[in-house]
C-alpha cells in the first residue's frame, strides 16, 4: 500500500476508534448505544479491509459482533464485556497508528483481541449440523473431495468426470451447507469451473486441476470439523490456497462476453435493414425500466448479502457476483443512453468487488431508485449524478485528487493528466488517442465541462474494453488502476 493511502487509512480510522471509545467509555451504568457503535465499527472493518489490513478488519468485526448481540439481548453489558471492548478498542489505537512497522508484535497483538471477542461474542451459525446429520455431511464432503483429487492427479473420461460431479453436488442437497462457510464457496466455484469441461468447450487445465486439488482439501478439513461438532475454519492454509487458486484461474480465463457493433451484423449495403417504429409499443424510459428492474433487485440482495459476509471465501465469491452486477447495470445504462446512471455503476465497481462499505451505500440507494416503478431515468438523473460525487469524495483516490487541486485544472494540466491516465494503452491496438484538450496554460477548464465529457469518456472506455477482448489478454493493474482514475474523473467531476 503506499504512503499516501496509509496516511488516509490511519486518518479515517482514527476517527472510528476514538467514536467506538467515546460510546464506550461513556456506558458505566447501562449498554452503549448499540446502532451507532456498529456502525463505527462496520465502518472500521470495511476501511481495512479495503486497505488489507485483515488484523484490523477483524478486530473491528468483533466489536460489531458484540454491538449486534447486545442489540438482540443476547449479550449483557456487565462489567466483563464492557471490559473486552475497552481492551480492544484500546488496541486498536495502538494497531492503527503501527500499521506502517505491521509485523509479528501487530500481528500477535490482533490475534488476541480476535480470540477474546471470538469468546464473548462467538460467531453463530444458523444451523448446527450434530449427530447423524454431521456423520452424512461429513461423509458427503469427504467422497467429493476424494472424487475431485482423484480427477485432478489423473484426468479421466467424460462419464468419470460425470461421476465426480454428481458427489460434489450432492451437497448442495444439505440445508446446513449455505450456514457453514467456506464450503459452500468450494461447492459453487468447482461447479463453475467444471461446466466448460462438462460441454467439451475445454479440458482440465493445470488451473483448474490446481484448483479442484484445494478445493478437496478444503471439503476434507470442513468435514472433518463438522464430524467433531465444530464449524469449518475459514482462515486456514487450505481456505488461503484454494483462494488464491480460483484468483488465478479466473486470472487466465478471458471474459465471454464480447460485443460487436450492430452494424458489423448487417452487409455493407443494408443500411435501411432496421427501421425504428413509427409508433413503438413503448418509450425508452418504459424499456429501460424493463430492463433493469429484475437487475436492480438482484443488486440489492447481493448489497445485502455483502454486509453479512464474514470470512474470505463468501466475501470473495458475493464480491465477484456483486462486481458482476454492476457491471451488467452499467452496460444496460449506457445501452439507453443514461450516462449519469452508467456513471455510477463505473465508479463503484472497485468498490463494490471489495465490498467497501461505502459503495455499497450508493449501491443499496441506487439499486432502490432503479427497482422503483414509478421512477425514471430523466427523472432520476440529478440523484445519480450526487451519488457519483458522492463515491468520488469518498475513495481514497478521490480524496487525495481533491486534496491536490483546489481550484479546477487548466487546460494544459488536463491534457497532461488524459494523456498519462491512458497512455500505457496504445500497444494494445491501433487506436489513436482522442485529441487533447486544446487551450492556454492560463486557460481554465470548469469543472462542469468534465461533466460533460462522461459521455466521451465511456465511449473510450468502450473502445478500450473491445481493444483487450482483441488481444486476448487481461491488463496488468497498473493500467487498471489509471483507466479507474480516469472512469472516476469523468464520472464525478
Amino acid at each position: 500500500m503506499t504512503g499516501e493511502l496509509l496516511d488516509f487509512f490511519t486518518m479515517e480510522a482514527t476517527e472510528y476508534v476514538d467514536t467506538l471509545d467515546a460510546l464506550a467509555s461513556r456506558a458505566l451504568t447501562g449498554p452503549p448505544d448499540a446502532e451507532p457503535f456498529a456502525q463505527a465499527a462496520r465502518a472500521l472493518r470495511g476501511s481495512a479491509t479495503m486497505s488489507k489490513l485483515s488484523g484490523i478488519a477483524e478486530v473491528a468485526h468483533g466489536l460489531e459482533r458484540l454491538a449486534r448481540q447486545i442489540r438482540a439481548g443476547t449479550l449483557p453489558w456487565d462489567a466483563a464485556t464492557r471490559g473486552v471492548a475497552i481492551s480492544a478498542i484500546d488496541d486498536l489505537k495502538i494497531l492503527v497508528r503501527g500499521v506502517r512497522g505491521w509485523g509479528a508484535v501487530e500481528e500477535a497483538r490482533a490475534g488476541a483481541r480476535i480470540a477474546e471477542l471470538e469468546r464473548v461474542a462467538p460467531r453463530t451459525v444458523k444451523t448446527r449440523v450434530r449427530g447423524r446429520g454431521s456423520e452424512f455431511l461429513a461423509g458427503a464432503a469427504a467422497a467429493a473431495a476424494h472424487g475431485l483429487l482423484e480427477y485432478a492427479e489423473h484426468p479421466g473420461s467424460p462419464d468419470t468426470f460425470a461421476t465426480v460431479m454428481r458427489s460434489v453436488r450432492a451437497l448442495r442437497g444439505v440445508a446446513a451447507l449455505r450456514d457453514l462457510p467456506p464450503l459452500a464457496e468450494v461447492v459453487d466455484a468447482v461447479d463453475a469451473a467444471a461446466k466448460l469441461i462438462e460441454i467439451g468447450q475445454d479440458s482440465p487445465t493445470a488451473e483448474r486441476r490446481r484448483l479442484f486439488r484445494t478445493a478437496a482439501r478444503v471439503l476434507l478439513e470442513g468435514g472433518d470439523a463438522v464430524r467433531r461438532g465444530d464449524v469449518p475454519a475459514k482462515h486456514s492454509i487450505a481456505v488461503r490456497e484454494f483462494m488464491l487458486a480460483a484468483e488465478s484461474m479466473r486470472a487466465n480465463e478471458r471474459d465471454a462476453d464480447d460485443v460487436v457493433p450492430i452494424a458489423s451484423l448487417f452487409p455493407d449495403d443494408a443500411t435501411a435493414a432496421v427501421q425504428p417504429s413509427r409508433n413503438p409499443p413503448t418509450t425508452a424510459d418504459q424499456r429501460f425500466r424493463l430492463e433493469v428492474v429484475s437487475q436492480a433487485e438482484h443488486l440489492q440482495r447481493l448489497v445485502a448479502d455483502g454486509r453479512e459476509a464474514v470470512d474470505p471465501a463468501t466475501h470473495d465469491r458475493i464480491g465477484r457476483e456483486l462486481r458482476s452486477a454492476v457491471r451488467n447495470l452499467s452496460r444496460a445504462a449506457q445501452s439507453f443512453s443514461a450516462i449519469e446512471i452508467a456513471n455510477v455503476f463505473l465508479a463503484a465497481e472497485r468498490g463494490a468487488a471489495a465490498l467497501e462499505p461505502r459503495s455499497l451505500d450508493v449501491l443499496e440507494e441506487a439499486g432502490a431508485l432503479l427497482s422503483d416503478p414509478a421512477g425514471a431515468p430523466g427523472a432520476s438523473a440529478a440523484r445519480f449524478l450526487a451519488l457519483a460525487q458522492r463515491l468520488a469524495n469518498l475513495t481514497p483516490a478521490g480524496i487525495a485528487r481533491a486534496r491536490q487541486a483546489t481550484t479546477p485544472p487548466s487546460g494544459a494540466a488536463l491534457r497532461s493528466l488524459l494523456e498519462t491516465g491512458i497512455a500505457g494503452l496504445a500497444p494494445l491496438g491501433e487506436m489513436p488517442l482522442a485529441e487533447p484538450v486544446v487551450g492556454d496554460e492560463d486557460d481554465v477548464v470548469p469543472i462542469d465541462d468534465l461533466l460533460f465529457h462522461g459521455r466521451d469518456a465511456l465511449v473510450r472506455a468502450t473502445e478500450i474494453g473491445a481493444a483487450f477482448r482483441a488481444a486476448g489478454r487481461s491488463p496488468d493493474a497498473d493500467t487498471l488502476d489509471e483507466l479507474y482514475d480516469l472512469l472516476q474523473l469523468a464520472a464525478a467531476e
